[in-house]
């Protein structure tokens, strides 16, 4: 007995599948994928890089059509030049950081190392993901805890002794945050890293408002 296929289930199924892929957010999808990048190590040069750069976009695809997400408000802007920055500055950090961690591996005596609290200038959970993503990749440094209301990263330094080194490894994720909203950030994300965060943004707009008043 041949099964026959019911043709408005059929039509259905087509057209729940033209909504859901509807909902794909392609920014979100980018995102994603440069994430998948970042955990897989996809930007050291090696052959597998452009497949593991197309693997992170289809499978970014396919949670968002399994899993369709609601739109993120406001989603990432991003600026193509301070994009590829974005990738150099880690690509680099990454090549230093090991060649630091193999000194400190093999020189005799203890290896300091430290937990830093470095707080977040800006108040966009997607730039503290993905700091905290890239700081984690990056050899010697590891986030230990996230502090989302204090938007504050705990980070595991190696190498660290002393409060010069403290401070340095604090600048240093800072940067990586200055990329990523430089790279992805809207221009209230941008304006509240240059004003030093959003507590000193909102209070720097409230001043403009008293002296134009």
């Amino acid at each position: 007995m041949t099964k026959t296929t019911n043709p408005r289930k059929r039509s259905l199924g087509l057209i729940s599948l033209r909504r859901r892929l509807g909902k794909v957010q392609i920014p979100v999808a980018l995102g994603m994928t440069l994430v998948w990048m970042l955990l897989f190590k996809g930007f050291q040069p090696r052959p597998e890089s452009l497949g593991l750069l197309v693997l992170g976009f289809l499978v970014s695809v396919l949670i968002m059509v399994l899993f369709p997400m609601p739109p993120i408000t406001p989603g990432p802007r991003f600026h193509p030049v301070n994009l590829v920055r974005l990738f150099l500055h880690v690509l680099v950090e990454m090549v230093l950081a090991s060649f630091q961690v193999t000194v400190l591996t093999f020189r005799p005596g203890r290896v300091h190392s430290s937990v830093v609290a470095v707080r977040m200038r800006t108040d966009s959970d997607l730039m503290m993901v993905c700091t905290a993503i890239a700081a984690s990749v990056i050899p010697g440094t590891l986030i230990v805890e996230v502090n989302r209301p204090e938007r504050i990263l705990y980070v595991h330094m190696l190498g660290v002794g002393d409060d010069e080194a403290v401070e340095k490894g604090r600048r240093d994720v800072w940067k990586l945050e200055r990329r990523f909203v430089m790279a992805l950030g809207t221009q209230e994300d941008i304006a509240a890293l240059r004003a030093g965060g959003p507590e000193e943004l909102e209070e720097q707009k409230r001043h403009e408002g008293k002296e134009g008043s």
